[in-house]
Formats: structure tokens, sequence, C-alpha cells
């Protein structure tokens, strides 16, 4: 089996999506900091995309909250941090408890379509109980009206594919409150709901896996 295929390097010219791949790799693994610029030259000459892709990629990244742009100057600067995961799973959350209320059972969703993460062609991977849970996710949002489902799909499952990878995780110091046993009890739990018809525990059970895989911190304390 070839190994993977190096996160800078392309078989194929990348497309506008792909390359907003590739910038969202460049956070997972600190190439950017909070607070950088995004520079348009400086990635084009990296990822050898063109101008335009790079604009139409960082429209994407602007959409995903992980990148804004200043006033001003209209600079593109990063956004995304190592809590910032956390926002973004909130968000799915949030788009569960929508879909909770339109299904009785998983099988009465219809399947999405046999993929592989995002993270995988850029030699990254995802610890499985995060793989499981983004893929059910993607189950659970096929009852979702076209748009609010490809909203879910494009902003929140794509980015949180990379940026929730291993090396993301190792790289940013993101340990986990809880153990992956934990956390995939949990989402064995979530499956076991979907699948029976009993999507009203699916908001919280959620919620709960959340909070398992948000980084592990004391909490600040107050300044006298």
């Amino acid at each position: 089996m070839p190994n993977p295929m190096p996160a800078t390097t392309r078989a194929l010219r990348p497309t506008t999506h792909d390359t907003a791949e590739l910038l969202l790799v460049d956070l997972a693994t600190a190439r950017y900091a909070p607070g950088d610029s995004l520079d348009v030259d400086t990635i084009v000459r990296e990822h050898r995309v063109t101008p335009g892709e790079v604009h139409l990629a960082l429209f994407e990244l602007r959409r995903m909250k992980v990148v804004v742009r200043a006033p001003f100057s209209g600079a593109h600067v990063v956004v995304w941090h190592r809590r910032f995961n956390e926002v973004l799973l909130r968000d799915l959350v949030r788009m569960i408890s929508v879909a909770s209320t339109k299904a009785t059972s998983l099988e009465d969703v219809p399947e999405p379509g046999v993929r592989r993460p995002a993270c995988t062609a850029h030699g990254l991977a995802l610890p499985a109980d995060v793989a499981h849970f983004l893929d059910l996710a993607r189950a659970i949002v096929q009852v979702l009206s076209p748009a609010a489902r490809q909203h879910v799909l494009d902003d929140l499952l794509l980015p949180l594919e990379i940026l929730c990878s291993a090396r993301a995780v190792a790289v940013h110091d993101m340990r986990p409150a809880l153990g992956e046993t934990v956390r995939a009890a949990i989402v064995d739990l979530m499956e076991a709901a979907a699948h029976y018809g009993e999507w009203a525990q699916l908001p919280g059970l959620a919620s709960d896996y959340v909070t398992a895989l948000g980084v592990d911190e004391p909490p600040v304390r107050p300044v006298d």
C-alpha cells in the first residue's frame, strides 16, 4: 500500500475545495497561529495554486469561521485556536438537535455516500471515536433541508475532519477531558438511540460527547 501523500503535494491540480483543505491542514499542523495573516502570494507558492483559487478558499474558511477579514486592511486573519473546535462542535450539536425532530429511526434516513474523512487525503487520521461521531452526525443530518445539510457538510464536518485529527490534537496540545473509551461509549449510545428511534436523546448525548472531547484544562482562577 503506497504511503499517503504529504499535505502540500497533490497528484492533480488542486480545486478550490482542495485548497481550503490544504489551508485547514496548515492550521491543524501549526503552520499558522491565531492572529497570523494569510498571504495569498505565499499560499500560491507553497501549494501551487492560482490566486483565484486561494481567494475562493479563503471565502470558504471565512464561512467556516476559522478565518476573518480584518476591517480597513482586508487581510485574512486566523482566529482558529485550540478551543475553537468546541465552537464548531456545539454548532453541530445544534444541527443534530434540529434533525432529531424530523425522523423516527436511523433506518428512515437515506445513507450518505461512502467516503473517507478529508484528513486522510493529507496523511492525517482521526481518533476512532471522533471518526465514528462525525460519520454518525453525517447520517443524522441527512433529514435536514438541502441548504442546512450542505452547511453542516461544508462548514462544520469538513473543518472538524481535519482540525480534530490526531496530529492537530498533538501539535496543539488538545488533550480531551475524558479518555477514548468513555467517548466511544457515548457515541455508541448515540448510535443505539438513533437506530431504535429514540432521537430525542441525541442532542443530550451529542452535548455530552462534545464535553468529553473538549480540551482538558483547569478552570481559570479569578484574579484577586
